[in-house]
């Protein structure tokens, strides 16, 4: 017999609740051409503008390799330019450009409030401890501290 959702172990249960945002963000992201990754790069570079791609892979936490494609259509949609660092050829710098700007800042708006309308919030009175737990289950499980 399989275990009703409100049946499951903390972990099984937080694995299940992140899949399921997870997924239903790609949907959205999809209809306007993105994936996750390519959001997530072009905020980063919103931030950070000129970061390289061995930095922006590692700010994603994923493989140079696997950033490629994602640059690669990005560029070609017209959202971001590479140029070489002029301190050292070898470098490809990264930078946003004003048509990625406006394409990150619609899709985010429309994304956080698709969002907001799918997912039940919690009572407000109760926002603080279930934001603090899952800030703590993140800092708990982040490889990055743990090295």
């Amino acid at each position: 017999m399989v275990p009703r959702v409100t049946d499951l172990p903390w972990d099984r249960l937080l694995v299940r609740a992140g899949t399921a945002v997870a997924r239903r963000q790609q949907r959205l992201l999809a209809g306007h051409g993105l994936s996750p990754t390519a959001l997530a790069l072009l905020a980063a570079l919103d931030v950070a503008d000129g970061l390289s791609h061995r930095e922006l892979a590692a700010e994603l936490d994923v493989s140079p390799a696997t950033l490629t494609p994602v640059v690669d259509a990005l560029d070609a949609a017209g959202c971001l330019e590479r140029a070489r660092d002029p301190r050292d050829r070898r470098v490809v710098r990264l930078s946003i450009t004003p048509a990625g700007r406006d394409r990150l800042r619609s899709v985010s708006t429309e994304l956080a409030d698709r969002m907001r309308a799918a997912l039940p919030l919690p009572p407000p009175e109760r926002a603080p401890e279930v934001r603090a737990y899952l800030t703590a289950v993140l800092a708990a499980l982040d490889d990055r501290s743990a090295h």
